[in-house]
């Protein structure tokens, strides 16, 4: 792979910030590789909306894609023209070339043609239009490379949380929360943290109810499964602490405590995480046989084609791709 290795970004939908934080992450000089693979036309409009001057070089494999400043590799997809959507609007045609940015990023890498796959935000409601029924990335990455044991990753300031939880109802959550998922949960984390080179990881479990039940006096769950499951990862040499209150792990986890936790709720997670920082996060799934990160954050159409979206949070993602790279 001429030295360095590559890795496959989506341009992710084009009405949304995908096309002009692509561009602003690309334009310097990194330590490995990038392609998107995404549209030129759209890429080359959102450089002229940030006002930026990048060749693009037009690749047909990523083996082609060079490392250079100021120049963007492309694998030219052609799925969708400037003039065939609105931006900042979720729509079909927008969920259609999304998903085949994914498709081609995935089939690329699972024949070994990049090195992982790198994301930027999609509508679900533009894939809902398109008529493509996925709650979102993580779901087609599993069911694309056949992966059945899984689970989203958000790493921020060097702490790794897992979502128990993901895309389902509250009521279904709790329904989920089985000793034999928790304590698979626990294994995927631990393994995630060493991918991440976060050695040795000391892993946090929070609890479902508040207070993580307080003995039973606010649910149940904690004693029938989540403390079963965390003493068999015990027995397993996993560091493993809980159930401890949803509510305060956190906290303990950015000073230092912890490096890893599993959070029960999707939002348990994603409220304490994006109230530290919304910009930085880096979104993993683990599990899966290829690498894929994202973005920690979604399309912003109510901030898309304006040229002022931040891309700190992918060139966040770019690099844990190419931190879990050195371990494959």
């Amino acid at each position: 792979m001429n030295g360095t290795p590559v890795f496959l970004l989506t341009m992710g939908d084009p009405a949304g910030i995908g096309p002009e934080i692509a561009v602003k992450a690309l334009c310097e000089k990194r330590p490995y590789r990038v392609a998107v693979a995404g549209d030129t036309e759209i890429l080359q409009k959102a450089a002229d909306l940030c006002k930026l001057s990048p060749e693009f070089n037009i690749i047909n494999t990523p083996n082609d894609a060079v490392n250079a400043e100021n120049t963007i590799n492309v694998l030219d997809m052609k799925e969708i023209t400037t003039a065939q959507f609105t931006p900042g609007a979720p729509q079909a045609s927008c969920g259609r070339a999304a998903y085949q940015y994914i498709i081609k990023a995935i089939e690329l890498t699972m024949s070994g043609k990049a090195a992982g796959v790198v994301t930027n935000p999609i509508s679900k409601e533009s894939l809902k239009l398109a008529g493509i029924n996925y709650p979102g990335h993580t779901e087609i990455f599993a069911d694309k490379t056949g992966t059945a044991n899984y689970s989203m990753v958000f790493l921020l300031d060097g702490v790794a949380v897992a979502h128990f939880t993901t895309h389902v109802s509250l009521r279904q959550a709790i329904e989920l929360v089985t000793k034999g998922r928790v304590l698979n949960q626990i294994r995927l984390l631990h393994k995630s943290l060493k991918g991440l080179g976060i050695d040795p990881p000391r892993m946090a479990v929070a609890g479902l109810n508040p207070h993580a039940g307080e003995n039973g006096q606010f649910g149940d769950e904690e004693i029938r499964e989540i403390i079963p499951a965390i003493n068999e990862a015990k027995t397993e040499g996993i560091d493993a602490t809980g159930p401890l209150p949803p509510d305060t792990v956190f906290n303990r986890a950015f000073k230092g405590e912890f490096n890893g936790i599993v959070s029960m709720l999707h939002d348990h997670g994603f409220v304490a995480l994006k109230s530290r920082d919304f910009e930085h996060g880096v979104n993993i799934t683990v599990g899966l046989p290829i690498i894929r990160t994202s973005v920690g954050h979604g399309t912003a159409f109510d901030k898309a084609w304006r040229g002022t979206a931040g891309a700190e949070s992918l060139v966040a993602a770019m690099d844990a791709a190419f931190e879990m790279s050195k371990s494959k």
